[in-house]
């Protein structure tokens, strides 16, 4: 450096060579954590099952709400369980080692829906690891549920029974139903009747209509309550029984009911889809609230 720059600096004359600044290592930036977003925590296996098998029970029972004389006398489940781990979890949803608890919940849960089962009702379970039995009444899932119902008289021959009128007016007094020459009875107003599908249906049960010849306006006055489709009556071979079943138009969906009303003062309602009710001697079908057919036995 020449010696007159020396001097300027020694006496502060003059400008000293700006320092190149050192370049600082780039240090990365610490990413801002993210609150995580967990989902809110699933209740426990067992009383999620529980839950569901609650729903399932009353579900299948709220027809027989407030029909204390009408009520199931028990229940019978079955569930199907086809590996160790699926009974393990059905023995601490049924409370297996806690007998009476599953009833008593399930009991609160009917009460809360108007569902009122007989003091000391008895309650069957039984796990199953394939199909679910051919006796449950209602299927869903891998549940199965029987009804216990009072037991009633087996008619004589339980392969014939006799229908007769009590209140309206059929084209017989009285109707002989032969399982051993035909196994389904249709019961409706009026001869013949087009269905939803177009086809024709002939009931074997007639209740007369209007216009039709002999009808009498007072005893046929409780016909104007019957179905055309109201009902039929089907043999069921495995049990030996006669069963209700309710059609389209003798479903309280279609404004009307259909009921038996049992020779021991129950009242049982047929207002299931596809379901048979078993008839005895001594009942009465009731159809639309007013026409009556008695259920009578063969000897």
């Amino acid at each position: 450096m020449p010696f007159s720059d020396n001097l300027k600096r020694l006496f502060g004359m003059g400008t000293p060579p700006a320092e190149t600044p050192t370049e600082r290592a780039a240090v990365p930036e610490k990413p801002v954590p993210v609150p995580s977003q967990t989902a809110a925590p699933k209740p426990p296996p067992a009383p999620r099952k529980r839950d569901e098998l609650f729903r399932f029970l009353v579900e299948k029972l709220t027809p027989y709400a407030n029909e204390k004389e009408n009520a199931p006398l028990g229940l019978r489940l079955w569930v199907r369980c086809p590996t160790p781990d699926d009974e393990q979890l059905m023995g601490v949803v049924l409370y297996a080692h806690q007998p009476g608890q599953f009833q008593a919940e399930l009991n609160r849960h009917l009460a809360n829906h108007y569902i009122a089962l007989p003091p000391n009702w008895p309650f069957e379970w039984q796990l199953v690891p394939d199909a679910l039995p051919v006796e449950c009444t209602y299927h869903q899932g891998d549940y199965g549920l029987s009804l216990i119902f009072k037991p009633v008289v087996a008619t004589m021959n339980p392969a014939q029974i006799q229908l007769r009128v009590l209140v309206g007016q059929t084209v017989l007094d009285s109707y002989f139903l032969d399982s051993t020459q035909k196994t389904e009875f249709t019961i409706g107003r009026g001869q013949t009747v087009e269905t939803a599908s177009g086809r024709i249906r002939t009931n074997d049960i007639v209740f007369l209509d209007g216009d039709d010849a002999g009808f009498d306006e007072k005893r046929g006055e409780a016909n104007l309550v019957v179905s055309r489709q109201h009902a039929t009556i089907k043999y069921d071979s495995v049990n030996r029984r006669f069963r209700l079943y309710a059609d389209p138009g003798g479903l309280p969906a279609s404004g009307n009911k259909t009921k038996i009303l049992h020779a021991d003062d129950t009242i049982e309602r047929a207002d299931m889809p596809g379901m048979g009710y078993a008839l005895s001697p001594g009942d009465q079908i009731e159809f639309g609230g007013e026409a009556k057919l008695l259920v009578e036995g063969v000897a």
